[in-house]
């Protein structure tokens, strides 16, 4: 049943034409310029309220990645011949298929800021009509299933209540926040054990190719996994030592925040792990991409800015 309807919207895209597939492949690719949004608005906006919502994001990937290499279920079009994604968006179509990283990433995000932002009802609308939009994209497109979509939505609402689980724990106890870095250390540890070690299914075609490889299907773990370990290091080490506030910054500091932002961002991706690709396996180069990405987003950047602030009096 599955399949017939992602064949009935396959239907629809294809008499849509290049423009509407082209349209819909642009929003669908939205959800990692979210996260980097999420994190400018961490340090340019409100610290506390985004903060939530990338300890959201990094518990819901972490879920998903764990869901995906335990399932190990197989893209729609691996599947089904007869399923034929748009070409556009296979790049980012990476990994198994269930559940979905977009509509997990999108539902993680867009929930905790609903509920950061509870008194916003429009802002609710807008959030909840962009979850269903993910959601709809990634069937529409052929790269998952309505399963995998709505597992993913599920969790971005189990990673909601995690982190106001965690948030409530840290707050109640001063030195709540080191059994909270410790846990994850060991966490994220057994989890990278578990994907690096644990059997896949290897699948031959009719001419004896290998129809998925599990080494490429566990570089999108390392890198949700490593997001989160570095998104948890940075929030420790912030706590400690940097301490910054967006409490009353003006239209210059914000604009040096982001600016900080943006260059370590390029240095990560067209210096570090352009390199890393290159000189390791592509499962580390991802894990050293994904940990510094957030680990310089939530405290190099802000350890540098608040420096310059510090020495312009700012």
């Amino acid at each position: 049943m599955d399949m017939q309807f992602l064949l009935w919207l396959q239907d629809i895209r294809m008499r849509a034409g290049t423009a509407v597939e082209t349209a819909v492949a642009v929003l669908s690719d939205t959800t990692p310029f979210l996260v980097v949004l999420m994190c400018l608005l961490y340090v340019m906006v409100d610290k506390k309220k985004f903060c939530h919502v990338l300890f959201c994001y990094s518990i819901c990937v972490t879920l998903n990645a764990l869901v995906k290499i335990t399932a190990c279920v197989y893209r729609p079009w691996v599947r089904d011949a007869r399923i034929v994604p748009t070409k556009i968006s296979l790049a980012a179509a990476t990994g198994y298929s269930f559940p979905s990283g977009h509509a997990s990433a999108a539902s993680a995000c867009s929930m905790q800021m609903i509920k950061q932002y509870k008194h916003n009802k429009l802002l609710a609308v807008v959030l909840i009509l962009y979850i269903c939009a993910i959601a709809f994209t990634r069937m529409f497109l052929g790269c998952h299933t309505p399963q995998d979509v709505l597992v993913a939505v599920a969790e971005g609402f189990l990673a909601l209540l995690a982190t106001a689980a965690l948030m409530a724990f840290v707050e109640k106890k001063e030195g709540n926040d080191k059994i909270v870095f410790a846990a994850a250390n060991a966490l994220i540890a057994a989890l990278v054990a578990f994907a690096l070690l644990k059997p896949y299914p290897v699948d031959l075609d009719a001419a004896g190719n290998i129809l998925v490889d599990p080494k490429r299907m566990q570089n999108d773990a390392m890198f949700d996994f490593s997001f989160a370990l570095g998104f948890i290091h940075a929030w420790f080490l912030e706590k400690r030592f940097v301490k910054f506030s967006t409490d009353g910054i003006g239209a210059k500091q914000r604009i040096l925040r982001a600016a900080v932002e943006a260059i370590f961002g390029l240095v990560i991706n067209l210096v570090i792990y352009s390199l890393a690709k290159n000189y390791f396996d592509k499962r580390l180069a991802k894990f050293i991409k994904g940990y510094l990405y957030s680990f310089a987003a939530a405290y190099l950047a802000p350890l540098v800015f608040t420096k310059i602030e510090r020495a312009l009096k700012w």
